[in-house]
């Protein structure tokens, strides 16, 4: 970048520019199990890697918008 001036490594060590360290490299169990809980229930069992009490949350979803369906009303 400023490799005319000095070179770049010098200048992250005076703190003039950030250098960057690499990110830590997450599996595929560990990504789903960032999403949020509600949408958990749009995760196909067939796809593998389902995050720890996925099955209990599909069904809490479930048993929670049954309920739902059937208060609606038609106006």
């Amino acid at each position: 970048m400023f490799a005319s001036a000095m070179p770049e490594w010098l200048m992250a060590r005076m703190g003039k520019v950030y250098r960057g360290r690499p990110m830590r490299i997450k599996r595929r169990k560990e990504l789903l199990a960032t999403i949020r809980k509600p949408h958990w229930r749009y995760l196909r069992e067939d796809a593998g890697d389902l995050p720890d009490g996925w099955a209990d949350a599909v069904a809490e979803s479930a048993m929670a918008g049954a309920g739902s369906v059937a208060e609606l009303k038609i106006l």
